[in-house]
Formats: C-alpha cells, sequence, structure tokens
C-alpha cells in the first residue's frame, strides 16, 4: 500500500486529535494504558549501499503512528505495540512503501520460584532491498529456583532476517533458531557448579556455504579452598554441520583452568590455562594457551577482565605452526560519574573454530569494543557519546582482517512534557584485506521529533548488557 492513497496533510490530521487523548484506567489490581505517539525522523546517508566507490546519497523522511496498550497486574505484565509507518525516499521513489510493525512483550510469575518471559516482534520492512535490513524476532525463557541452591533456565530464540552478510557484504534472507538449557548450584558462599546445552541452526532463504546445525553441551565448577585462594574450571565440546559439500564439518573440545587469588575485596589477580582442540576433516588444530591477568569488581553479570596471553598453534595440515599474542579481554561496567551523567564500557574477545556471522571462512580471533556516555546539559537537554571498534581475523581457509570503527553522538531536546525533538549523527569506517569486500566510509544524519501525550507502561525493561552491545555492534 502506497501513501499516494493518503495525503500527509490527512495523516497529520487524523492523528493529531488521536495524540490528545491518552486512555488510562484501572479495574481491581489492574492497570491498563493505551497510548498513541508520533514520530517523524528526515534521516540523510552519504554512502547507502555501502560501498567503496560509486557512493550512493539518500535522504529519507518517515511517519509512525504508535499505538500501545500495556497493563500490569501482581504476577503479570504486558506490553502491545503496533507501528505503521510509511518511509518517502527521495532517490528512490520504488522503494515508498507504508509498513506495518509490531511487537509483544510480556513477563509472569508462574510461581513463587518459576518465572518466564516472552518477546515477539514483526519488522514489517522486509522489501529484501540491498541497503535496508529488516528483522522478526521471537524468544522465550523460563528460569526456576528449584530448590534453595539449585536453579535451572529453558530458552529460545528465533530470528528471520535480511541483513549484511559478514563474508560477502551481501544483503542475504536467512533463519535462525537457538535453544539452550541450564541448571546451576550453589555449595557455600562463593562456591557453584553447572552444566549448560544449547543447540543452533542458521538457514538461508538460498542455499548459502555459512549455514550449520550445531550442538554445545559445556560444564563449569568454582571452588574457593581459602578466603583469598580459589580455582576456576570450565569443559565445553561443539559439532558444527554445514549445508554443503565443501568438506568443513568440525568438533572441538576446549577446556580451561584459573587459580584466582583475591588481593582486596573488588581486586583479583589470576593465572590461566586453556587446551583447544579442533578435529576437521582437512586436519587436526590444537592451540595451547597460557595467560595472567587481573579482575576488577566482578559480579553476575558485571566487571572488569583484562589478561595477556599466548596463543601457539598446532596444525596438522599444511598451515605452519605459529603463535599470536592474545588478549582476554571480558568487560561490563556501568560508571556513574556524577547525577547527571553515567559511562558505560563493554569489551570482549575470542577465539573459535568458526565464527556464527561467517561460520565457513574457519577458524578466527576477534574481539570488540565499546562504549556508550550520557549527560543532562540542561533540565530538558541531554546529550550522547557512543562509539565502538571491531577486529575479525581470520586465519584458516583466508588470511583476512576487518576492522569496523564507529563513532557518533547526538542531542535530546524535551521542550515539553509531550514532545522529544532529537538529532545524532554517525561515522561508520570499514576496513578489509579481503579482494571480495571493499573498504568504505558511511556518514548517517539522523533528525527526529516525537509526540508522547504520556509516558507508556510496559515489562521492566533494564539497560543490559546485550542490549548495549546489539545497539553498538549490530
Amino acid at each position: 500500500m502506497k501513501l499516494s492513497m493518503i495525503t500527509p496533510h490527512a495523516y497529520f490530521l487524523a492523528i493529531a486529535t488521536c495524540l490528545l487523548l491518552p486512555i488510562s484506567f484501572a479495574q481491581a489490581r489492574m492497570v491498563t494504558q493505551i497510548v498513541p505517539t508520533l514520530t517523524i525522523t528526515e534521516e540523510y546517508q552519504d554512502n547507502y549501499f555501502q560501498t567503496g566507490s560509486d557512493t550512493f546519497e539518500e535522504w529519507t523522511t518517515s511517519y509512525e503512528l504508535g499505538f500501545t496498550l500495556g497493563f500490569l497486574k501482581k504476577r503479570s505484565k504486558i506490553y502491545l505495540a503496533y507501528n505503521p509507518e510509511y518511509t518517502d525516499y527521495k532517490n528512490q521513489n520504488e522503494r515508498n512503501s507504508l509498513d506495518q510493525n509490531a511487537s509483544l512483550s510480556a513477563a509472569y510469575q508462574v510461581t513463587k520460584h518459576t518465572s518466564a518471559k516472552a518477546d515477539i516482534s514483526y519488522d514489517g520492512h522486509d522489501g529484501n532491498n540491498t541497503g535496508a535490513s529488516w528483522e522478526h524476532s521471537a524468544s522465550a525463557s523460563v528460569d526456576s529456583q528449584l530448590t534453595k541452591t539449585v536453579k535451572t533456565s529453558l530458552a529460545y530464540d528465533f530470528s528471520n532476517s535480511f541483513d549484511q552478510q559478514l563474508r560477502t557484504g551481501d544483503y542475504k534472507e536467512h533463519q535462525t533458531h537457538n535453544a539452550s538449557t541450564s541448571i546451576h548450584k550453589a555449595f557455600g558462599p562463593r562456591n557453584s557448579m553447572g552444566a549448560n546445552f544449547s543447540y543452533a541452526t542458521d538457514n538461508y532463504k538460498n542455499s548459502d556455504a555459512d549455514e550449520y546445525e550445531s550442538y554445545e553441551p559445556s560444564a563449569f565448577l568454582t571452588y574457593w579452598f581459602s578466603r583469598r585462594d580459589g580455582v576456576e574450571t570450565n569443559i565445553e565440546y561443539e559439532s558444527k554441520e554445514f549445508d554443503t559439500d565443501a568438506g568443513n564439518d568440525y568438533e572441538t573440545v576446549a577446556g580451561d583452568i584459573r587459580y584466582i587469588r583475591k588481593f582486596t575485596r573488588h581486586f583479583d589477580g589470576y593465572v590461566k590455562y586453556r587446551h583447544y582442540m579442533s578435529d576437521k576433516e582437512d586436519g587436526d588444530h590444537i592451540i595451547y594457551h597460557p595467560s595472567t591477568g587481573i579482575d576488577w569488581d566482578i559480579t553476575e553479570d558485571a566487571g572488569i577482565s583484562i589478561g595477556v596471553g599466548i596463543l601457539f598453534h598446532d596444525w596438522d595440515n599444511d598451515k605452519g605452526d605459529s603463535t599470536d599474542p592474545f588478549l582476554d579481554l571480558n568487560a561490563y561496567k556501568v560508571f556513574n560519574l556524577s547525577p547527571k551523567g553515567s559511562l558505560t564500557i563493554t569489551g570482549s574477545s575470542s577465539y573459535d573454530a568458526s565464527d556464527d556471522e561467517a561460520a565457513s571462512l574457519g577458524y578466527n580471533i576477534s574481539y570488540q569494543a565499546g562504549f556508550s556516555l550520557s549527560y543532562l546539559l540542561a533540565r530538558r537537554l541531554s546529550s550522547q557519546l557512543f562509539g565502538s571498534y571491531e577486529l575479525q581475523q581470520f586465519k584458516e581457509t583466508v588470511d583476512r582482517r576487518d576492522d569496523t570503527y564507529e563513532i557518533g553522538g547526538g542531542l535530546t531536546w524535551n521542550p515539553l512534557k509531550w514532545l522529544q525533538v532529537s538529532a545524532n549523527a554517525t561515522h561508520t569506517n570499514f576496513k578489509t584485506d579481503d579482494a571480495s569486500r571493499e573498504d568504505y566510509k558511511d556518514n548517517t544524519i539522523t533528525i527526529f521529533v516525537r509526540f508522547v501525550p504520556e509516558r507508556p507502561i510496559r515489562p521492566d525493561k533494564m539497560p543490559s548488557r546485550k542490549s548495549l552491545e546489539k545497539e553498538l555492534f549490530d
């Protein structure tokens, strides 16, 4: 359906009245709210197709009318959203469209010790147009505290998306499924053990070398044999099969042991050894990985851990044995700088027999780090600065290195309680030494005006590492 059937003026007149009429009411122990919103967005991109040459500029204007319905009860929370959006392209008129977007988030306390969550998102921008990504997604999880010391979890994630493939740079549609389960047991104030299992698939609409099916069981043990001395150990197995005849199937077994010395309440030092074995059809690959490092302010879902080590490679094929320096990084931390500002950082590193986003390229080393800085400049004016860096090295089927830098920032002004105006700018720089892809730079400027007569109620959505990394790296 095109906007040729609906004039912009009629669009504005129809929604202006709705925006002033939020509905909120309560029934016995239940709060319900209906809130309409309007967002007008103007975006400029100087390299829409992200190419190294023959760059293409594009301006888009979108009008999004949102209806949100939320209600809370003592044991349940539900938030529904429906957002029809019309997008007008300046240089690609054939892409002009009216798209339907919808989402649902729900949380339910099944029993005193069992909770369930579910999220569903439908993205109406599903025209499979190069340069424009979309994703339909769904997830569900159940967490249960079986006893005082034993807890379990079940989770499932689904995604059907059209996005840029890391290996080729082409836009392709593919579908992923990921199911996982875990059980954890605590014994003593700081000791714990547990096991996890996950199953994942990635299937492309058109047959592709990156399609795979994987199984991954793992287990861990943490034990403190004195107030200051402890040990952690992990073991994991992965089997990954590819839907091609290229002979890339493999099995890996990896394990590590880490001695920890607690210096202060928030500061630890450690010595670690990890052993990695990969069995592939074209030869085995063994990594001997000693390292040492520090932990700072580690909790269940936050903290900073940094270590330095060396990867000693033993290849049972035509690749020569080699060594690589490696930075062990696992960080997520929120710094409240003042009542007006906060800084959040995240970072991680890994090496594996294959990367989920470019599975057919084989063994890879990856690093990613990013930050988000928010500061309240005035009572109604806030600012944000963010940046990220990603490094991916593929050293088996190809000798390839990709570097992605991104920096951006913006201002948000709330002149009225129901009116928000924002302006953001982002610069992206992608570099690769692979002949099949081009280096490119891309600058994006976005301005949007949002009318929100009343803040919608919704299930609690606390800032998390997962949500931050999705914003920075996806």
